[in-house]
């Protein structure tokens, strides 16, 4: 009988070792989730980019529709996320970005993001968020991003990508800028 306890005190013993290595396991892999969606939140504004003088020569303009909220379902606001991206579509060539501006519906000017001019890359992005609670800019909220091409590099795209849920939908989609 003291065999048959002990093994059944062995048994429960590396149960609940096994148990709890795998509580441990979990809680592990729960955490490292946490840290992937931690890296891949926003942090454009934190890449060092090599700065350009001020200059008025060769300027571009271009024009970014987006929305901060749209109505559906009669009339009920859908608050949405943008995020504007810049892609240098170059293999070989910088461009230069001078000036990113986020206006409102009236025009009026909400948020600068970038007032100091910078290289971006051959073949690298650069991206801008305006978060969900920042209902300023309206059905006509638009980004004006002043750029230049001294380098003769092929056309950047500017784009964005707007993303709400309301009750019952989730929504996304995409706006291309216009020069």
């Amino acid at each position: 009988m003291t065999a048959k306890y002990n093994a059944s005190q062995f048994v429960s013993i590396i149960s609940v070792v096994l148990v709890l290595g795998l509580a441990i396991y979990l809680g592990n892999l729960v955490k490292s989730v946490d840290t992937i969606e931690e890296k891949l939140s926003h942090q454009a504004q934190q890449i060092e980019r090599a700065a350009i003088a001020p200059t008025s020569h060769g300027k571009k303009g271009a024009y970014v529709p987006v929305y901060s909220h749209i109505y559906a379902d009669g009339g009920k606001a859908v608050l949405l996320e943008s995020t504007l991206v810049i892609r240098n579509t170059d293999p070989e060539n910088t461009i230069n970005i001078h000036s990113i501006d986020y206006y409102d519906t009236n025009g009026e000017r909400v948020k600068q993001f970038v007032s100091e001019g910078y290289e971006l890359n051959a073949m690298s992005s650069a991206e801008y968020l305006v978060e969900k609670r920042e209902v300023s800019g309206g059905a006509g909220a638009n980004f004006y991003i002043q750029w230049s091409n001294p380098n003769s590099a092929s056309a950047p795209i500017f784009e964005a990508v707007m993303i709400g849920a309301s009750e019952s939908n989730n929504i996304s989609f995409t706006s291309r800028g216009v020069n």
